[in-house]
C-alpha cells in the first residue's frame, strides 16, 4: 500500500471511524487510540483486503469493531481487588 493510499484512507475514513468509535465507548481520548489502533491494523493487513467480499468501508469498520470489542473485553477482565 502507497502512501498516497494510506492518505486517502485516512482522509476518508478517520472521522467516520472515530465517530462509530467514540459511539461504542463515550471516551473521546479512548476514541482517538482506538481509531489510530484501526487504521494500523488497516495498513498492517491491506494485502488481505478482499473486495469480492466486501467493501473497504465494510472491512474497516469490522476491523474498528472487533478492535473496540476486544478492548471492552480486555477491560472487563481487569478486576479491582481490595487490599483487605
Amino acid at each position: 500500500m502507497t502512501d498516497e493510499m494510506k492518505e486517502s484512507l485516512y482522509n476518508d475514513y478517520y472521522r467516520k471511524v472515530f465517530g462509530y468509535l467514540k459511539g461504542k465507548t463515550n471516551n473521546y481520548h479512548l476514541a482517538e487510540d482506538l481509531a489510530s489502533d484501526v487504521f494500523m491494523k488497516v495498513y498492517s493487513k491491506a494485502d488481505t483486503f478482499d473486495e469480492t467480499k466486501s467493501s473497504v468501508s465494510t472491512w474497516i469498520y469490522t476491523i474498528a469493531r472487533n478492535i473496540a470489542y476486544d478492548r471492552m473485553r480486555h477491560a472487563a477482565k481487569e478486576v479491582q481487588v481490595p487490599d483487605e
